[in-house]
């Protein structure tokens, strides 16, 4: 996916309108590698909304609405105190490592961060998919 930089003379509503068509032309379709985010991870402030967000996944992709071919996980934050989402930001890229390893580190990744009620971050549970993203990275480690 491209830098999130507008081109010289577009607006940034040109910009994020012409990123949501592309987007709509995206769901339901396969997605080759580079054009849209390798990977989505979704980060829970506990089971509950681990379920809950999985749940949503789930539907979301039975019902064509997100990109096909993308890998979407949903990691649960560590029990105990939470230290916000440098917390889940961490906890989150060893959950990736685990599951590929080396691999990770060359993929495009999309990370939500999304939390409690009275938590650090409040995400409403059935909604995450319209809250602010908070974080778009491409981790490069020489």
């Amino acid at each position: 996916m491209a830098a999130a930089t507008a081109p010289s003379g577009v607006s940034l509503q040109e910009a994020t309108q012409r990123k949501l068509r592309r987007f709509s032309q995206l769901r339901g379709k396969p997605v080759a590698a580079g054009e849209f985010w390798d990977v989505v991870v979704i980060t829970a402030a506990d089971e509950k909304q681990e379920l809950a967000y999985r749940q949503q996944l789930s539907e979301k992709l039975k019902r064509k609405e997100l990109p096909l071919g993308v890998q979407y996980h949903v990691f649960v934050d560590p029990a105990g105190a939470k230290i916000g989402n440098g917390g889940s930001t961490l906890c989150a890229l060893r959950c990736l490592e685990k599951l590929y390893g080396d691999k990770w580190n060359s993929f495009i990744i999309l990370l939500i961060h999304s939390g409690k009620l009275e938590g650090y971050n409040f995400r409403l549970k059935d909604s995450f998919f319209k809250s602010n993203t908070s974080c778009y990275m491409k981790i490069l480690v020489t």
